[in-house]
C-alpha cells in the first residue's frame, strides 16, 4: 500500500487517525509531521512495526 500524500511513491506503514477528517494511511515520514498535530493518533499497520524509527 502507498502513502496517501500527494507526489509521494514510498510505502504506507501508519494510520493516522484524525479526528476532523479521515483517517490516511502514510509513510513513516509523513507519519512524523502530521502526527505532531493536537489529537492525531499514530498507530502502526499490522506487520510494519519494524519500519518505526
Amino acid at each position: 500500500m502507498d502513502c496517501s500524500e500527494p507526489d509521494c511513491d514510498r510505502a504506507a506503514a501508519v494510520e493516522l487517525d484524525i479526528p476532523w477528517d479521515e483517517n490516511r494511511v502514510v509513510c513513516p515520514p509523513h507519519a512524523r509531521v502530521l502526527g505532531r498535530q493536537d489529537g492525531v493518533v499514530a498507530l502502526p499497520l499490522d506487520g510494519t512495526e519494524d519500519e518505526w524509527p
